[in-house]
């Protein structure tokens, strides 16, 4: 009788605390998009289609493979966590505790339904939302299916940056031939350890703006009407790829610096901003596109 109870506990204990996967967002239907994430989501929900996954090790390896869901709140301010950014997405930092009954963050999981689909093309954004002494990347990956083992996508790595809000925009990048017209795949951002022998603090690394299209006709549509930034010190250093009208905003919708733009790189001292969110808005030829700036 012990036997069977303890087998029977065995048998709870490793569901209960086995990752779960997510339902999958049908893709033919219409792009998929994410672009924020509140702190103030409820503990055990999460973005449309996409989980969070969590394992035993502070310092995790691109080996090493998920043990658990993430069920705690966004907004915790100490020991390791999954954050949420509000218009900068999402973000992983491990510390050398973990948070009561839970894991090191470790993943972002997202499932897609690609049938009737015959390519597949993805752009997101990866940044260093803080500075940690070691080294650290977010890897995308994927797989068909939920139980075969996840393959690195090329040229889609990122790695932590000294540099406090350093980001990267990875894409157009169309996924490899075998993720179209299946019923189910899954893409993972993996947050590493480089395993290189650095030591100290960790850095804060986060994703945003995933974009997923069915077809490179409605990606480049999508994409094109992006533009380029850099922030260095309030400075900023706009590449808008043509002649453009530009207006910043603040988050009270009050228009706090308008100009015109060239179309190789414009450079604007924002000093006289006090720290917060912004967004950039340029009207391009009767389009009008934005993006979010934050001010430290």
């Amino acid at each position: 009788m012990l036997f069977f109870l303890l087998l029977a506990f065995a048998i709870v204990s490793d569901f209960a605390f086995a990752q779960t996967n997510p339902q999958a967002y049908k893709l033919s239907g219409s792009p998929y998009y994410f672009n924020e994430w509140s702190e103030n989501s409820p503990a055990k929900t999460y973005p449309v289609s996409m989980i969070f996954h969590t394992l035993k090790k502070s310092d995790p390896k691109l080996e090493d493979e998920m043990t658990g869901d993430w069920t705690s709140p966004y907004n915790l301010k100490s020991k390791a966590r999954f954050n949420g950014l509000g218009q900068y997405g999402f973000s992983f930092l491990s510390t050398s505790l973990s948070q009561d009954d839970e894991g090191y963050p470790g993943a972002a999981v997202l499932a897609l339904d690609t049938r009737n689909c015959s390519e597949v093309y993805l752009r997101w954004t990866a940044r260093t939302f803080n500075v940690g002494e070691r080294n650290y990347f977010v890897q995308l990956q994927y797989r068909i299916g939920d139980k075969s083992k996840f393959t690195n996508v090329p040229n889609s790595v990122y790695s932590s940056s000294q540099t406090k809000g350093d980001f990267q925009v990875f894409g157009p990048i169309k996924l490899p031939d075998d993720c179209a017209n299946k019923s189910y795949i899954q893409l993972r951002w993996k947050y590493c350890y480089a395993n290189d022998g650095s030591s100290g603090t960790r850095p804060q690394l986060a994703v945003d703006d995933i974009y997923v299209a069915d077809n490179l006709n409605s990606s480049i549509n999508e994409f094109s009407d992006n533009f380029e930034f850099q922030l260095i010190d309030k400075t900023l250093f706009l590449y808008p790829n043509e002649i453009s009208s530009l207006e910043i905003y603040n988050s009270f919708g009050q228009i706090v610096y308008s100009s015109s733009v060239i179309s190789d790189c414009s450079i604007i001292n924002l000093n006289f901003l006090s720290n917060g969110l912004y967004f950039i808005v340029l009207n391009k030829q009767e389009r009008v596109v934005s993006k979010k700036l934050l001010l430290y």
